[in-house]
């Protein structure tokens, strides 16, 4: 690896950690997750925390641009170049960038608000990614619209089941459970006990 790749990989891992700091229960959740797959859930879940991020700044113009730059970028992506240090462990990936790029604008707030059925569709391309990404045919998309209200902050009185990808399950079952308890981080013999129940559970039907 040259010393270029070393700094982007280095770099990635920052955002990676920064994504750890919201989730420290994943430091326990992590072990339910296969091995091969848990430096990358990581890297893709801060991906998404980056874009949440800027749909979620204290002023809609700048995050309007931060979500413009990540539209180029994922086009960039699509076509084998980057610029983001997540880059440099999920661009490679076999993934649909272009539409992960095509869904994104449903994050642009504007007076009225977010797009319901933008966010469907969001949720929808992050679903069918996670598919390919954790190579398990499970989807997540209504545990991932959850996520996501609850993200940007939008009122939403429905539970969706915690489905999708083992990765994606687990995330789930930790968000409910902070819910649960009042919003805080999961004590960890909860954190053992909801992870585990994630990680097994069989899929609908």
């Amino acid at each position: 690896m040259n010393e270029a790749s070393n700094e982007a990989t280095v770099e990635a891992a920052s955002f990676a950690g920064k994504w750890r700091v919201r989730w420290p229960e994943w430091g326990v959740a992590r072990v339910f997750v296969p091995a091969d797959q848990r430096e990358i859930a990581e890297h893709w879940f801060a991906l998404l925390q980056e874009w949440t991020d800027a749909a979620t700044t204290a002023e809609p113009a700048p995050g309007l641009a931060k979500l413009a730059w990540w539209q180029e970028e994922l086009r960039g992506w699509a076509k084998g170049a980057r610029r983001h240090p997540l880059g440099a462990r999920l661009q490679k990936l076999p993934l649909d960038w272009t539409m992960l790029a095509m869904a994104l604008p449903a994050l642009s707030r504007h007076e009225s608000g977010f797009n319901d059925a933008g966010l469907q569709g969001l949720a929808r391309a992050i679903s069918d990614a996670e598919q390919v990404l954790f190579d398990e045919a499970r989807d997540g998309q209504l545990a991932i619209q959850s996520m996501l209200d609850a993200a940007l902050a939008r009122p939403s009185g429905r539970h969706e089941p915690c489905d999708g990808t083992r990765p994606r399950r687990i995330l789930a079952a930790l968000a409910d459970a902070r819910i649960a308890i009042g919003n805080g981080p999961v004590p960890p013999l909860r954190t053992v006990r909801c992870s585990w129940n994630a990680a097994r559970a069989r899929g609908p039907g």
